[in-house]
């Protein structure tokens, strides 16, 4: 528990020392990080649409609302003990207001993605109707992971390791389909322990022309690129990690692009120290691209959110993102998770993805498994 009563005391803190009423931090039931960073209890969206928020005070007390069936849940997991039901929030912001005698001011978190119809409840008891972004100082806190942490991505990052071994050992022994692997992988998943951090990408033959799908029972057919992307989770720590093999017989074609491809993501995280920019990565990405002749089928797909990677951590995907502007420099206890495309080629196209970790004088991948191909 004292991990989160800490970072509970760092948002204190910083409510005290910029003179605000309190924190408010929200997110919803999909990317449940800001708030489970906190909690410790991920809402489940099955028989509610169940947000979570946390309001924090100066003096550090903690209320955590979720909707009325998560809450009862969360009584048995959380280790907080206030919890309220989201239908209450205007109640508890009107006798704060009402304490305090004028509109509060506070700052709030997660505010991409907080629906109107809750800004809404808030938004009466506010100064000027509105808040102080706490955004940055929540991606600070989040970016940089405690050892605890570490060794939870690390497990998360052995079992997607298993999961994409198991594919190919799958592809070798039968005849399979796009949604024959993609059980496969998240059985392994489950079966050791873990959850799903994001929807699994299982795309083969010139479905990988496109950077996402949802796998079919398309029959996975000889000499066809088959793209495997797996996130598990354990205990909310995600990783994210994606091979490209080819079914049967390469071409020479497909198996000098696939090699480069490898050792480009490899070798770029071996050659990575914390204290340079992050922009680094992009930049040998592109290189090893032209190098190898394919950076037309490189550039397009590195652009943008999650162009060559981002952070993760308890989502899947989290901020600070990864491209030719990611000025953030890369500290110890980072994950980043590193990620080369290749799409529109004649046999389609490709993804290499590993989780990279920031340590003290170096840079190591969490997961192994692309060591072996």
């Amino acid at each position: 528990m004292y991990i989160f009563e800490k970072r509970v005391a760092e948002i204190a803190e910083y409510v005290r020392k910029n003179r605000l009423d309190g924190a408010f931090i929200f997110s919803d039931e999909y990317r449940a990080g800001f708030t489970t960073y906190f909690s410790d209890y991920k809402p489940i969206n099955v028989i509610e649409e169940s947000p979570q928020g946390i309001f924090i005070t100066p003096e550090g007390h903690v209320t955590l609302f979720l909707g009325a069936i998560n809450a009862q849940s969360a009584a048995k997991v959380s280790w907080i003990k206030d919890i309220r039901n989201f239908s209450t929030l205007s109640e508890y912001f009107k006798i704060l207001k009402e304490k305090k005698g004028e509109p509060l001011l506070i700052g709030l978190s997660g505010q991409e993605l907080l629906p109107v119809k809750y800004f809404r409840l808030l938004q009466g008891w506010l100064v000027g109707n509105d808040y102080i972004d706490m955004d940055e100082k929540l991606t600070a806190m989040r970016a940089v992971k405690e050892q605890e942490e570490i060794e939870l991505a690390k497990y998360a990052a052995k079992i997607g390791d298993m999961s994409l071994k198991a594919c190919v050992e799958q592809m070798k022994n039968r005849e399979v389909t796009e949604i024959d692997l993609c059980a496969t992988a998240e059985y392994v998943m489950k079966s050791n322990g873990c959850d799903l951090s994001c929807a699994t990408v299982l795309s083969s033959g010139m479905n990988t022309e496109v950077p996402t799908w949802r796998p079919t029972h398309k029959k996975i057919g000889n000499g066809e690129a088959v793209i495997i992307d797996v996130a598990p989770a354990y205990k909310g720590y995600a990783t994210d990690v994606a091979i490209t093999v080819i079914n049967g017989k390469a071409t020479k074609e497909q198996e000098d692009i696939l090699k480069a491809s490898r050792d480009t993501v490899i070798r770029s995280i071996e050659s990575l120290r914390p204290g340079e920019p992050a922009c680094r990565i992009y930049e040998m990405f592109l290189m090893n691209a032209k190098k190898n002749h394919v950076e037309q089928f490189f550039e397009p797909y590195a652009k943008g959110l999650r162009a060559v990677g981002h952070s993760i951590g308890l989502d899947c995907v989290e901020r600070p993102n990864l491209d030719d502007d990611a000025s953030f420099i890369m500290e110890p206890g980072m994950t980043l998770a590193t990620k080369f495309d290749l799409h529109g080629m004649a046999w389609g196209g490709l993804r290499i993805e590993a989780v990279m970790l920031v340590e003290e004088d170096r840079c190591s991948s969490l997961n192994r498994y692309l060591y072996e191909l």
